[in-house]
């Protein structure tokens, strides 16, 4: 019966003596009564190792002896099991979670205290690597290495996530930012400041359907959102940039401030700013002195002190106000029916209007002071005054033809213009002097005070005219109050 060996034992007629490791997998003879290895058969040694139980892993050879000593066989180590890990292909952002009311399960407040992480839908967040079962290995006495499995863990999400069928990827199901939650990933429509915009959170651009400041925009910082924008504590001198709709409760001051909206806008008060567009209707609850505003819908002013007093105002819907200008006559423009894509045509036009036919009256006046040139020297004419004459000829058709264009479209958008004035100025309080009113290419100040008056343009006359508000539309104000 072959014992294993436990210690170390002289071999080869006391010539050397064998020991295999602690680990089981090297085994070694070291020189004891010989002197080197050199006269010993290979075979010797293997043999009489057999008898001590090592049966595996042996070397082809005798190897050089490193300090008097060789090994003569190895062992397979036992690869163990790797534990399974979670690989993130997007950096998320880490949130708090704050109790929430019981009837508001659905929603979450927190505070975000770094930068957002805005996401695609169906963009790949997380993978898991999955665990390693490992191998078993085997040591020099031929017996098997056992080996534990790595650990496996189950990816647990939040909203706006879904998991694949295998278990192994987390994926983007909407637009939003993506933060972890609880340990959990989860991609939120919604982002809350609790506090002010200021340098504890910096600028904010959120890909999401709703940012919520509960406090104020302070001076030079910014806000852009593809979703509605909706501030508790009003914009002081501050960028904002909606891609829906937008409600300022507070007001909005500065004359840098920089409003663009691209649906409706509802905002308290607006006071010296700088500018405010918006692609859709304009509801004001308060009053705005020294607005600069832009809306593609209506401007409604009929809550609160409902007074629009100074700045322009340009407007591709009517206007719905109580009081409109001041007993200071405080110049107020107002332009209604003009559309922001006739506002850009007119802009365009009246550029090029700028360029075209100076340019062609000043090749007429050249051409025809060369012709009489031309006329009055005869054969002296010099040749460089003949070429001039030539390239100028050459040019003028040309310009004639952008002029003649600028014409025509002159025409068609005094014509769409035309048909865009069916827009009023409806005032249900008080109309001041000093308010300047354009509709369709006709204009007019206001030198009387009027009260509850419609501004509007008689197509026949293609002026504007002042008239007395009807009983129905008075109503309007009416319905506004309640």
């Amino acid at each position: 019966m072959v014992r294993k060996l436990t210690k170390s034992v002289k071999i080869c007629n006391d010539k050397f003596m064998l020991n295999v490791s602690k680990d089981r997998l090297t085994a070694v003879v070291k020189l004891y009564g010989a002197e080197s290895f050199v006269d010993e058969d290979f075979d010797n040694i293997l043999t009489e190792a057999q008898q001590h139980g090592i049966v595996f892993g042996f070397l082809p050879k005798l190897s050089a002896p490193v300090k008097g000593m060789v090994i003569i066989a190895r062992g397979k180590p036992a690869v163990p099991g790797e534990d399974a890990r979670i690989r993130t292909r997007v950096r998320p952002a880490v949130i708090c979670s704050s109790t929430t009311k019981k009837d508001k399960k659905d929603k979450v407040d927190f505070r975000e205290l770094g930068k957002i992480v805005n996401v695609p839908s169906g963009q790949l967040l997380i993978e898991k690597i999955p665990f390693t079962s490992g191998s078993p290995g085997k040591d020099v006495f031929g017996e098997e290495i056992s080996v534990k499995a790595g650990k496996d863990i189950k990816i647990k999400c939040g909203k706006g996530v879904d998991l694949s069928s295998d278990g192994l990827q987390v994926t983007s199901t909407l637009e939003g930012k993506f933060v972890m939650e609880g340990g959990r990933p989860a991609v939120l429509e919604e982002h809350v400041v609790n506090g002010n915009v200021d340098m504890s959170v910096g600028n904010i651009v959120f890909c999401g359907k709703s940012l919520v400041v509960t406090g104020e925009v302070m001076p030079g910082f910014k806000l852009k959102c593809k979703g509605d924008i909706s501030i508790k504590g009003g914009v002081n001198s501050a960028a904002v940039i909606s891609g829906g709709k937008l409600e300022i409760q507070g007001g909005l001051i500065g004359e840098t401030s920089d409003i663009k909206v691209k649906g409706d806008a509802r905002i308290d008060f607006m006071e010296n700013i700088g500018s405010f567009e918006t692609r859709g209707i304009l509801t004001v609850t308060d009053f705005i002195v020294q607005g600069n505003v832009k809306a593609a819908g209506d401007m409604i002013a009929l809550e609160g002190k409902a007074a629009i007093i100074g700045g322009t105002y340009v407007l591709g819907g009517s206007m719905h106000v109580r009081d409109l200008g001041s007993d200071a006559e405080v110049v107020t423009e107002i332009t209604v029916g003009l559309n922001p894509d006739l506002e850009a045509r007119k802009k365009k036009l009246e550029a090029e209007k700028e360029i075209w036919p100076p340019k062609m009256n000043e090749l007429l006046k050249n051409i025809g002071v060369l012709n009489d040139m031309k006329k009055n020297e005869g054969a002296d004419f010099p040749d460089e005054k003949k070429e001039l004459l030539q390239k100028l000829n050459k040019m003028m058709p040309e310009v004639m033809e952008k002029t003649n264009e600028l014409t025509e479209q002159e025409a068609q958008l005094d014509e769409d213009m035309l048909k865009a004035a069916g827009e009023s100025i409806f005032v249900y309080g008080t109309l001041y002097p000093g308010v300047y009113v354009k509709i369709g290419n006709a204009q007019r100040v206001i030198t009387d005070e009027e009260n509850s008056v419609v501004i509007e343009l008689q197509k026949s006359t293609k002026k504007i005219h002042v008239r007395s508000m009807a009983a129905d539309e008075k109503e309007a104000i009416n319905l506004a109050g309640e």
